[in-house]
C-alpha cells in the first residue's frame, strides 16, 4: 500500500535533480566564452567586440590583445574607459550605454599604446537604443515626505558617485561570475521615471523585489565592502567593489553583517531585507554601477565576463 506514495517520491526526487541539472547546465553556458560579434585588427593588435548593439543601461565588453601593450583605454560618449590587464588573456574594458544615454549612433575609439611607442587606434560606431522607461507616479506618506526634497536626493547621489567613480585594476569576482541576490517577484524596474507626491521628478537606478523584513539578502559576487551605514533614501545600505569598475549595491536593509573593507564571497549573507529610509513596504532595492554610471542589474548577469 506504501509504494505509490514511495514511487511519487521517487518521481520528484528525479524531478528535482533534473531541474538542478539544467540549472547547472545553464550556468556553465552563461560562463561559457562566446564568439565575438566583430573582430578588429590594426598594428598587429586584435580588438574582439562582444556586443553589437546597446540599450540603455546596459554594457558592453571589449577585448584586446596582441604583443608589447602597454596601456590601453577607450573614448565613448565623452567618456574614457580603462582596459584592465588579465593575465594570459590581454586586455578587458567595460564599455556603459548610460541611463540617460540619447538613442542614436555614436563613434568608440580604442587606443592602445605599445612599448615601442606606437599609439594603435581601432574605430567603429556603436548603436544605443531605447530602453523603453516608464513613467509612474509614487506616493510617498507624510513621514517620509521630507525625504522627497530634490537636495536631499543630489546630496545621496554625490557621496554614492564619489565612491563607484573608484576603479581598481583588480578583478574580485570568481568564476561563479554575478547572480541574484534574492529570489523574490520584481515590483519596480531600473530606469524608472518616478514623480513623487505628484511634484518631484526621479529616476530609478535600481531593481526592488518584494520579500518579507529578514529575508537573508547575499552578495551578488565576490568582493570587498566599500561601505557600510545609513542614509537618507536608501537607509541601512552596503556597496560591495567587485574590482574593474563593477559595484553593486543593497538598500533598505533591516540589518547588516558585514563591515567596511570585509572580504565577501559570491552568495555570501551581508543583511536582511527590511524597509529604512525612504520605502513604504518591505523590499530590496538593489543596484549595478559600472565605471561610476548606473547599470540596469537584471542585464548584467546575463554578460559574459572574463
Amino acid at each position: 500500500m506504501t509504494r505509490f506514495p514511495l514511487l511519487g517520491l521517487c518521481v520528484l526526487f528525479l524531478l528535482t535533480l533534473t531541474v538542478a541539472a539544467q540549472d547547472e547546465t545553464q550556468a556553465l553556458q552563461s560562463r561559457t566564452r562566446p564568439a565575438p560579434t566583430a573582430t578588429l585588427n590594426s598594428g598587429g593588435l586584435v580588438l574582439e567586440r562582444y556586443f553589437t548593439t546597446l540599450i540603455q543601461g546596459q554594457v558592453g565588453l571589449l577585448h584586446l590583445t596582441g604583443d608589447n601593450i602597454q596601456a590601453a583605454r577607450v573614448l565613448f560618449r565623452g567618456r574614457e574607459y580603462p582596459f584592465m590587464a588579465l593575465d594570459g588573456d590581454g586586455y578587458y574594458a567595460l564599455v556603459v550605454a548610460d541611463i540617460d544615454a540619447q538613442v542614436r549612433d555614436y563613434p568608440l575609439s580604442v587606443l592602445a599604446q605599445t612599448d615601442t611607442a606606437t599609439l594603435i587606434t581601432f574605430e567603429m560606431l556603436v548603436t544605443i537604443e531605447t530602453a523603453g522607461f516608464l513613467r509612474l507616479n509614487f506616493d510617498i506618506p507624510p513621514n517620509l515626505a521630507y525625504l522627497i526634497d530634490p537636495q536631499i536626493e543630489r546630496n545621496e547621489y554625490a557621496r554614492l558617485d564619489a565612491i563607484i567613480q573608484d576603479i581598481v585594476p583588480e578583478r574580485f569576482w570568481d568564476e561563479s561570475g554575478f547572480t541574484l541576490s534574492i529570489e523574490a517577484p520584481d515590483t519596480s524596474g531600473f530606469g524608472q521615471y518616478r514623480i513623487l507626491n505628484q511634484t518631484v521628478l526621479v529616476r530609478h537606478t535600481g531593481w526592488d523585489q518584494s520579500a518579507p523584513s529578514g529575508t537573508s539578502v547575499r552578495a551578488m559576487a565576490s568582493g570587498e565592502v566599500a561601505f557600510v551605514g545609513q542614509l537618507d533614501i536608501r537607509g541601512n545600505y552596503i556597496i560591495i567593489n567587485h574590482g574593474w569598475g563593477v559595484y553593486t549595491g543593497y538598500a533598505h536593509l533591516s540589518q547588516i553583517n558585514v563591515e567596511r573593507g570585509q572580504t565577501i564571497s559570491a552568495g555570501q549573507i551581508i543583511g536582511g531585507v527590511g524597509n529604512s529610509g525612504r520605502s513604504i513596504g518591505s523590499h530590496l532595492h538593489w543596484e549595478v554601477a559600472v565605471n561610476g554610471e548606473w547599470v540596469d542589474g537584471r542585464l548584467f548577469p546575463d554578460l559574459w565576463l572574463p
